[in-house]
């Protein structure tokens, strides 16, 4: 799964290294939670707040905030409003998200790739290694979810949930943006914060797994390595939110707008 996760991002490391640190930092600080957009709206404001603090102009293609999101949705599109989420709605959003169907792909890819290269959780290739990969993978992806999303998002106060740049930006600046949601998020307020929640969720997640992998994978390196696959895979998992609209209307799956 390490494997995996180093060679979809190999690209996106590489495109990094070529942004200037302007770049970034105009990266991190794009809005991506309703906070002061949901203060601007209180105020009856005719666009979006959008990087205010920073001074830079308000995007052209950044929509306007017109229609309400659903209370659980955790993918946030541009034109929507995303509603304040309190402590029983985050353990709510994390149990939903963590049974979601691109979770389901999740636990299928990484169990599939994992028995393919005879790789972490490391149970053989045998007729039922795949079975107990595909449990293993359904238990670590599970856990990470509920650990960052109901219980230490509550605690550090932020908004579990992911909120797209949306279409009118070049690829790059909004795969930059979602790769950079692993470190950087918001809290309820909207004041941008590390992402504590992901980090801290990861790890837990990762240290549960020494308790039902093999032998061969519950050293501390082993743990290590697994934290560090976990944030890989969160970091593909925001590019795929950042897109996913882009390419289900590509392939004629959702109405285009």
């Amino acid at each position: 799964m390490t494997c995996l996760l180093i060679t979809a991002m190999t690209p996106l490391c590489c495109a990094q290294t070529t942004v200037t640190k302007s770049a970034v930092n105009v990266a991190l600080e794009l809005p991506d939670a309703p906070g002061m957009v949901g203060r601007a709206h209180a105020l009856g404001a005719k666009t979006p707040a959008i990087a205010q603090s920073s001074g830079t102009p308000v995007a052209q293609a950044w929509r306007q905030r017109t229609r309400p999101a659903g209370r659980f949705d955790t993918n946030i599109t541009p034109d929507e409003i995303a509603p304040p989420l309190s402590v029983s709605d985050k353990v709510l959003v994390g149990l939903k998200d963590s049974v979601s169907p691109l979770s389901a792909i999740s636990w299928l890819t990484s169990a599939g790739w994992s028995h393919l290269i005879d790789g972490r959780p490391n149970y053989g290739v045998d007729s039922g290694a795949f079975g107990e990969r595909l449990g293993a993978s359904v238990l670590r992806d599970t856990s990470e979810t509920i650990f960052t999303e109901s219980v230490f998002a509550p605690v550090f106060h932020e908004d579990p949930r992911y909120y797209q740049m949306g279409r009118g930006h070049s690829i790059l600046r909004r795969g930059l943006y979602a790769a950079t949601r692993v470190v950087v998020t918001r809290k309820d307020d909207g004041r941008a914060t590390p992402n504590l929640s992901l980090f801290a969720g990861d790890a837990a997640g990762a240290a549960l797994t020494l308790t039902y992998y093999p032998s061969k994978n519950t050293s501390f390196r082993e743990g290590m390595e697994t934290f560090t696959g976990s944030l890989g895979g969160s970091a593909i998992g925001f590019v795929v939110d950042e897109f996913l609209d882009d390419a289900l209307r590509i392939a004629h799956l959702k109405k285009r707008e």
